[in-house]
């Protein structure tokens, strides 16, 4: 993304140098009287730069329609009337600088990437361009996993920007009315992960939580950070877009999600400010954070169906997701018994044969999203029980 910013100032600065000669020394050849195309086929070295000129231009000309039309790029007409009137060297640069403009607009799915920092949190925001004030905003943890290869902790991102992107046909994987805001929070750092996304109340009730964790998942320290962190997403960073963007906060418009443990703490979020967020999506939720203390705990802190909050919770049965199924399963007769019988309401989703990566969410991270723009989106997704999501 940036390679392709970068590329269109280069573009810019060149065909304002074109412009800028081109017009400085036609003008003075003008005013002197000289004979354009005499001066041109004068000796051989003239020959040279003018036969060069033209077998450009004719190459350009062409690349301009083709490429142009390709990218559904507009008012392709314009760069070549300009040319009749310029210089090439004026038109080819401007051309390629639009194009990289296209190519980056393309790559965002047709938004625009801003970032923040607020309490040394990177937050990254992808913002649609038919932003408006019922625009749905859908907070996101582990933000440096969501949108760019080069950020991301293993190279593979959740495919946000290609499930938000249209294909050929212009088919789009995430759908719905109004295109969501989606808000990526960054964790401070690594070592702050499971600090920030373990649920402290459950911590806290049951300190041997962290002593059950595996030796790689232990935190630098034992103190939790989940309550302040979940203050910051509600009480200062969605306030703060809502201002900034002029948008209408709503808790039917306003959902948070991730993955493992950002998918605990995604529920944890929900059962905190149940006011502010109206739909929690949980992807390969990490039950064994604190195995049946997790869900037994978190069951109980959640609002009851009657509050009118929407639930998707998922996993996997491969690679570490193959813990998950009987937590799962239990997990979801606990949130049954809390009325949460809808499928409208709630869902929680088994995927067989996949695991517990980015590329495995990848394929199906448009499900939950789909479900919470529309509560009837996922009959016709998960009737097949039999999907194994994306190659490895």
């Amino acid at each position: 993304m940036k390679f392709q910013r970068r590329n269109a100032l280069f573009y810019f600065i060149l065909a304002g140098l074109g412009l800028a000669t081109a017009w400085y020394f036609n003008v003075k050849a003008i005013l002197d009287g000289e004979n354009f195309f005499s001066y041109w086929f004068t000796s051989n070295a003239d020959m040279v730069v003018a036969c060069d000129l033209l077998i450009t231009a004719t190459a350009a000309a062409p690349y301009i329609i083709i490429e142009g039309r390709r990218l559904k790029m507009r008012n392709l007409w314009l760069y070549i009337a300009l040319s009749a009137v310029s210089a090439i060297a004026f038109v080819f640069p401007l051309f390629l600088a639009m194009r990289a403009l296209k190519l980056n607009k393309d790559f965002l799915a047709g938004g625009r990437l801003e970032t923040h920092t607020i309490h040394k949190h990177r937050v990254d925001v992808w913002v649609p361009a038919d932003l408006n004030p019922e625009t749905p905003v859908l907070v996101m943890h582990d933000g440096k996993n969501l949108f760019l290869p080069e950020h991301s902790t293993f190279g593979a991102t959740w495919g946000l920007l290609d499930a938000l992107r249209p294909d050929s046909r212009g088919y789009r994987r995430i759908r719905g009315e109004r295109t969501p805001m989606i808000v990526g929070v960054w964790q401070i750092d690594d070592s702050t992960r499971i600090n920030e996304l373990g649920p402290q109340a459950l911590v806290d009730a049951h300190p041997e939580i962290l002593d059950m964790l595996p030796e790689a998942m232990q935190p630098s320290s034992r103190v939790m950070l989940s309550d302040a962190y979940q203050a910051l997403l509600a009480e200062e960073i969605l306030p703060f877009l809502a201002e900034r963007h002029s948008l209408t906060l709503d808790k039917s418009r306003t959902a948070i999600a991730g993955s493992s443990m950002g998918g605990l703490a995604s529920l944890y979020g929900i059962a905190k400010y149940p006011e502010v967020y109206g739909t929690a999506l949980a992807y390969s939720t990490h039950w064994p954070f604190g195995m049946k203390l997790a869900v037994d705990g978190l069951a109980k802190l959640l609002p009851n169906a009657s509050a009118g909050n929407r639930i998707w919770t998922d996993c996997g049965t491969i690679e570490l997701d193959a813990l998950y199924p009987p937590m799962h399963e239990k997990f979801v007769g606990l949130m049954q018994q809390k009325g949460y019988t809808d499928d409208t309401q709630f869902i929680g989703a088994i995927y067989p044969n996949t695991g517990h990566s980015e590329t495995w969410w990848a394929g199906r991270v448009e499900h939950p999203i789909n479900w919470w723009l529309n509560p009837n989106e996922p009959k016709s997704n998960l009737t097949d029980r039999e999907w194994v999501g994306l190659p490895q």
